[in-house]
């Protein structure tokens, strides 16, 4: 039999070429809107309950394009709730962060959009007694890709649609609330070529970086926990991925003082933090002036850094 060698060695650059999928997780879309639409233009449809569906639009893209596997927003929920911070069981009235949620699903990015606009713009003729008038509803969304390690923004996308309606004595348009469903989705779509061209750029070089996994407690458990500014979660916190390189640790509880510290995270590390109280006890303030008068230098306590087992 003769075999084709040419057609064989084709093949072989595109079985090379296979990827795997950008894993993207997805959060609730947001409300940024400021000046409400005219009542007749969709300015009586709640933006708030407009945003989301907004996650479902966005949804619809990702799930049609290709190279994109979306995770299961149930499951992405369900992890951000149980890192939820919390003191002494106590929900802390912070958000949670979405980067270790993001991480024990194993995605590559999260994306995120807003309704950014929902405004009408109008053009009233008056021709020989005859009034008409010319009401456009504009819609304008923006898309956000952040990066599952630092919070950074990877990409920006923004997209809008508008709807133009006569309308004269005679005849007076309503718009529903579909129809502004309908004019979200089309933004949504007008924004997503080049925000997915962009975000599946910048996600394959940051995948080329290096990073480190970190574990921190704190010997007053639960302590809140913040990377860089960005708040993580609460401690324990067990195999976080990070960057490798320097980066600003603050842990901080209620009662204690903050401790924070620049680390160079350049290996699997345990990082093991002393809280101080800020009201302490005859006894502990005791141990705090024998270490000056034995010349220990009194202040924000040194935190241990261990190799990660």
């Amino acid at each position: 039999m003769k075999t084709n060698w040419l057609a064989m060695a084709a093949c072989v650059p595109l079985v090379a070429a296979a990827a795997e999928p950008l894993r993207v997780a997805v959060l609730d879309f947001e409300d940024q809107t400021g000046v409400k639409a005219d009542e007749r233009m969709g300015g009586a449809i709640q933006t708030a309950a407009l945003a989301t569906k907004g996650t479902f639009a966005l949804g619809q893209e990702l799930i049609k394009s290709d190279g994109v596997k979306v995770i299961d927003r149930r499951d992405f929920l369900a992890q951000i709730e149980r890192i939820r911070p919390t003191d002494d069981g106590k929900p802390v009235p912070a958000t949670p962060s979405f980067l270790r949620a993001a991480q024990a699903l194993n995605a590559d990015v999260v994306v995120r959009g807003s309704i950014q606009a929902l405004s009408t713009a109008k053009e009233i003729v008056n021709l020989g007694g005859l009034k008409t008038e010319r009401t456009r509803l504009t819609m304008r969304v923006g898309l956000e890709a952040l990066d599952v390690r630092d919070g950074a923004v990877l990409a920006l996308g923004s997209g809008s649609a508008e709807e133009n309606v006569r309308q004269t004595e005679a005849l007076q348009t309503v718009l529903s609330e579909d129809d502004v469903v309908k004019l979200m989705e089309k933004a949504v779509r007008a924004a997503w070529p080049g925000f997915l061209s962009a975000m599946t750029a910048r996600a394959e070089r940051e995948a080329a970086r290096e990073v480190v996994k970190v574990s921190i407690k704190t010997d007053a458990d639960p302590a809140m926990v913040e990377i860089d500014g960005l708040l993580v979660g609460t401690t324990p916190i067990e195999a976080m991925e990070i960057y490798k390189g320097d980066h600003i640790l603050t842990v901080g509880k209620p009662g204690h003082r903050d401790i924070t510290k620049r680390v160079l995270f350049d290996r699997d590390v345990r990082v093991e933090v002393p809280m101080m109280r800020t009201e302490m006890s005859a006894e502990e303030w005791k141990a705090v002036l024998e270490k000056a008068r034995l010349g220990v230098v009194v202040g924000e306590p040194a935190i241990t850094v261990l190799p990660l087992d």
